[in-house]
């Protein structure tokens, strides 16, 4: 399962990065393709930080299209069209977070205690064949903070290189490894 970008566009992102500029220029025609493009992949994406909530993943991915056309003339080119928009609605998906309260962060400090230990988890694919219940391992998936199940997610799910996962949720490329072993290490322990 690769990107959006490219199932839909070249591989520079050239089309995503059009319709940006276009909307920045004030095309509601661009911003609907755009929106039509990318709307159900977003909500996707933003219900994967959100525990499964639906309902308040579309509300995060339409405030950030909002955002994307108050300020699409802020998008520079630099790095993927596609990652940029995935900021803008991570970022709403996590305020969204803290406003509810849904759940806590996990601490960097919690993060770094794991990342010297070796990774003998399963991954989510194995343990979904091992569930065999892929309703369990997405209940399992839901007790997870929104940094681990993100990190789940983009790399599972969405097969997105560690270094396209670190652009996305802005951190570095060890913290996105660190985060998918703690993730795997939890879903294991549940599944005991």
């Amino acid at each position: 399962m690769g990107s959006l970008e490219e199932a839909n566009a070249p591989e520079d992102g050239s089309d995503l990065a059009a319709l940006i500029g276009e909307i920045a220029g004030g095309s509601q025609t661009a911003f609907a393709a755009l929106y039509t493009l990318l709307q159900p992949t977003m909500v996707r994406y933003a219900a994967s930080l959100l525990a499964a909530d639906r309902e308040t993943a579309a509300d995060a991915v339409d405030e950030a299209f909002f955002d994307v056309w108050r300020s699409a003339s802020n998008f520079q080119g630099q790095g993927s069209a596609e990652g940029w928009l995935r900021r803008i609605v991570r970022n709403k998906a996590i305020d969204l977070i803290r406003k509810n309260r849904e759940r806590l962060a996990a601490s960097d400090k919690e993060a770094q205690a794991f990342e010297e230990l070796p990774d003998e988890a399963d991954t989510p694919d194995r343990l979904a064949e091992k569930l065999s219940d892929i309703d369990e391992l997405w209940r399992r998936l839901q007790r997870l903070s929104h940094e681990h199940r993100e990190a789940v997610w983009l790399c599972y799910y969405e097969e997105k290189s560690l270094a396209e996962i670190a652009e996305i949720v802005g951190c570095p490329e060890n913290t996105v490894k660190t985060r998918l072993f703690h993730a795997r290490k939890l879903l294991r322990e549940q599944a005991s």
